[in-house]
């Protein structure tokens, strides 16, 4: 933010003196990092509409450290590294949490951000959950808003389908050894990078081929499925991988208890659309909140349409939806075209209101139409020339 202490961590080798040993038995060891071929606008000009979703090396970073119970003012980070104890609690327990939003280059000319406060919250919750230092909105949102400040050239501009997605990290970077005592250091950072959608042009429009998960569980009924611990994804590279092998797009999880309730698909809630016109979207203790879900359920409520969070038993349901969408910050809302279980296939016929729906949310984003919830937060100005 404007007036912060931001600064470098990262010096150039020769430049300068190693910092002193606070003792003389201590030692001090510099790192290079890699080579590293930073990303520059114009290699973008002629992709704003094929991003696609990648890694892309920008500017740089912006980190916080957590250390003898306070957080540090924050730095700007060049190098897309850091430096990390090879005993850290994120390395060997998982101990991490993140959060995935977006920023838009809008029709007035200003950058502005989705609906920061939401997702610092869900991190609150992801916090407390793992044991670790919670994130405070202020510094959240300002953290998010630095790191999109200090590489504003690479917000896509208006007009194409892109945004500068964003990833805030909060994880443990202090050593631990067991589960007792826990990490003295923590670490908040934020990255971004431009992208298009998650999933391809032409999967958003003829839609994604789902297979039901028969042998592998995402979450456990009271475990760390709700919150969006950095762990619950590694239970899907397995199933999600496979089912790609076999041709389908992405999995869709059931509860393990029974296999009876719809939980989850991959990375992205279930949505659905019943024949008699209520908007429909699981409720279990292990989901974990899509925040785009939230707000596509308030402009549906905008709309008139009904609105139901609760148990969705798939046999005794899954034909009672003419339209089925994956819902999640990178995707937004993405048509499912199929969903096989064992030699039963479910084909939803329509994807009309859920288009629409999405049509609304992402005029919202990029200033189309009007605010009326006041989800957008203003950045800084749009760069105009490239």
């Amino acid at each position: 933010a404007p007036g912060a202490p931001w600064s470098s961590d990262v010096e150039l080798p020769g430049l300068s003196a190693p910092p002193p040993t606070m003792m003389r038995d201590e030692e001090v060891y510099s790192y290079l990092t890699p080579g590293i071929r930073k990303t520059k606008v114009e290699d973008l000009e002629t992709q704003w509409d094929n991003l696609g979703f990648s890694i892309r090396p920008l500017n740089g970073y912006v980190k916080y450290t957590y250390q003898n119970q306070r957080w540090d003012m924050g730095a700007f980070v060049p190098a897309p590294y850091i430096l990390l104890h090879i005993n850290s609690g994120a390395l060997h327990y998982g101990v991490s949490v993140f959060e995935g939003m977006k920023a838009f280059s809008c029709k007035d000319g200003m950058i502005r951000l989705m609906n920061p406060t939401m997702n610092a919250s869900r991190m609150q919750e992801g916090a407390r959950k793992l044991r670790m230092p919670e994130v405070s909105t202020e510094m959240f949102v300002r953290g998010v808003s630095e790191a999109i400040m200090k590489n504003k050239e690479f917000v896509p501009p208006y007009g194409y389908n892109a945004s500068l997605y964003i990833r805030p990290l909060l994880f443990a970077s202090g050593q631990m050894l067991g589960l007792a005592p826990l990490a003295e250091e923590y670490t908040f950072m934020v990255t971004v990078l431009p992208a298009g959608g998650y999933f391809s042009k032409s999967s958003g429009e003829e839609g994604i081929d789902a297979l039901v998960m028969e042998a592998h569980d995402r979450a456990a009924p009271l475990g760390t499925g709700a919150v969006k611990a950095a762990g619950n994804y590694a239970a899907d590279l397995e199933p999600v991988h496979d089912s790609k092998a076999k041709g389908y797009g992405t999995t869709l999880y059931l509860d393990s208890k029974e296999r009876r309730y719809i939980e989850e698909f991959s990375v992205c809630n279930f949505v659905g659309i019943t024949k008699d016109g209520k908007f429909v979207t699981p409720y279990a203790e292990s989901i974990l909140a899509s925040t785009t879900n939230k707000m596509l359920q308030q402009l549906a409520k905008d709309e008139g349409i009904t609105v139901e969070v609760r148990p969705v038993d798939f046999d005794a349901e899954i034909d009672n939806f003419t339209e089925i969408g994956m819902v999640g910050t990178a995707a937004v809302v993405v048509r499912v075209a199929s969903i096989t279980r064992r030699d039963r296939v479910i084909r939803p016929p329509s994807f009309d209101t859920l288009g629409r729906l999405r049509s609304r949310f992402t005029a919202i984003q990029c200033g189309d139409l009007p605010d009326t919830h006041g989800w957008m937060v203003e950045v800084c100005p749009a760069v105009t020339k490239r």
